[in-house]
């Protein structure tokens, strides 16, 4: 049989005329597929990365965009010491080869200063205060000394010559002063009262008197806004002639009807009050 009359006739070349046309269209479609690809992907076209560490997200926008890359944040944290809102880290890294249209993933500078809970250092030597301070990133810029029972104790906290409490959030590396007892003064200062006010506002006063606010207790297990409690009790009581840096004990309370009680130490030495006293 010749070739024609098998191409032509016979089945054997009607299967393989089929086959053959099956493998043309598959090389077609398989080279217009790469063709495709080629296209899409930007085959044989690369960018170098340039490095946008250090630069602001908008800065890094425009300088990606004339690479045909952009930018994708994919995290933020807080690095002291970088500036806030600025690029740290970045993915592919500086001067690598990638395709265009590709994302450039960043981590970025936090844009607010880290806020840091002041500890509990009143009490606390100055010493001690001063290490717990500096290990979270808090500088004492000063030291004032006032009268106190205790010396080298801290009385009080101050930030931009304001007194603050234990809790109160400070940006990183503030610097605050410390107010420090030393020891008992020469002068004698009359305890002011203390009784309506809160627990902050006494220490103030107190403070303010060249007095310490020493102890405090309240009448039931603390709950709610602070200033919900009031001192209804003193020791030292008002009027009284102390030393310089004394301490006064207090006792605190929701129950506004204890105002009205008359305690022992209410009465100073020349007191002639006949009220009832309650021990």
């Amino acid at each position: 049989m010749d070739f024609k009359k098998f191409w032509k006739e016979s089945f054997a070349g009607f299967i393989f005329k089929n086959l053959l046309l099956a493998l043309i269209i598959f090389i077609g479609l398989a080279w217009g597929t790469l063709l495709v690809i080629d296209y899409y992907t930007h085959h044989g076209e690369s960018e170098l990365v340039p490095d946008i560490r250090g630069s602001y997200v908008e800065e890094a926008e425009i300088q990606l965009q004339k690479k045909g890359l952009y930018v994708k944040v994919v995290d933020s944290v807080y690095v002291s010491g970088k500036k806030l809102g600025t690029i740290i880290e970045q993915t592919p890294a500086p001067n690598s080869l990638v395709k265009r249209n590709r994302p450039i993933y960043l981590i970025i500078n936090s844009r607010q200063v880290k806020m840091i809970p002041l500890p509990e250092v009143n009490d606390v030597s100055y010493r001690q205060a001063d290490a717990i301070l500096n290990a979270i990133g808090i500088t004492v810029a000063s030291v004032e000394y006032q009268p106190s029972e205790y010396k080298d104790l801290v009385i009080d906290i101050k930030y931009h010559g304001k007194s603050i409490t234990a809790g109160t959030r400070l940006p990183e590396k503030s610097q605050i002063v410390l107010v420090v007892g030393s020891g008992f003064g020469d002068q004698q200062v009359v305890v002011p009262a203390l009784k309506g006010m809160t627990l902050e506002n006494g220490r103030q006063t107190a403070i303010g008197s060249t007095l310490v606010l020493g102890a405090f207790e309240y009448d039931e297990n603390p709950s709610g806004d602070d200033n919900e409690y009031v001192i209804y009790r003193q020791r030292p009581g008002a009027g009284k002639q102390v030393p310089a840096g004394t301490r006064i004990d207090v006792w605190l309370s929701k129950d506004k009807s204890l105002l009205d009680k008359v305690f022992e130490e209410d009465n100073t030495e020349d007191d002639t009050n006949t009220e009832e006293v309650f021990f």
